[in-house]
């Protein structure tokens, strides 16, 4: 089934997150007139081997290529594709990024910090999940855990229920979170405010 994606998708509303550091995060959505920027400031990641950051920023750039292109990634459609740049004085620390399989389910794809020691993957990952969940209105929210971290500090500490008789779409173990336990948790992990 065919869906008009450009209805469904809708930008970020800015937010305001202030990290341990004392400074200010500001996280919204990418625009396709910044992915060379944004893929520009992932490059220092490709020569991170630690956790898988390389595979990670490689994989994110050509989905941001993919997307200038409206071309399928991952089985879902191109057009569905969102990605939120967390912001420090205007330099990027960091970058999330996800697709939906249809208006009703979103399909994580990932989550990568440029700054370490700051917890700003752990701010960026539920400001993703408020972007499915509470700005896109889908239902489930399908992922997997790339790496060890991910799988320990976020879909474990989250709530994830893991299906492991069932593939996502990166082909490996699938876990799903549904917009109710989304809803009994938000109010913990999101943190900072709209602006």
């Amino acid at each position: 089934m065919e869906h008009d994606w450009s209805k469904v998708m809708k930008p970020y509303p800015k937010r305001s997150i202030t990290l341990p550091t004392g400074e200010e995060m500001i996280v919204e959505s990418m625009k396709k007139s910044e992915i060379e920027e944004v893929a520009d400031a992932l490059i220092p990641n490709l020569t991170v081997h630690k956790e898988w950051f390389d595979l990670v920023a490689s994989e994110m750039m050509t989905e941001f290529f993919l997307w200038r292109e409206d071309r399928m990634m991952w089985g879902c459609p191109g057009q569905s594709h969102f990605n939120l740049v967390g912001r420090v004085d205007g330099k990027i620390v960091g970058s999330t990024n996800g697709v939906c399989r249809d208006p009703k389910t979103g399909c994580s794809l990932h989550t990568t910090t440029l700054k370490r020691g700051a917890q700003i993957g752990a701010y960026l990952w539920p400001c993703k999940l408020e972007m499915y969940f509470d700005v896109l209105g889908v239902d489930t929210v399908e992922a997997s855990a790339e790496s060890a971290i991910g799988g320990r500090k976020l879909f474990l500490a989250y709530g994830f229920t893991q299906h492991p008789d069932k593939k996502s779409h990166f082909s490996t173990m699938l876990q799903t979170m549904t917009k109710q336990q989304w809803d009994r948790i938000k109010a913990g992990k999101l943190v900072g405010e709209r602006i």
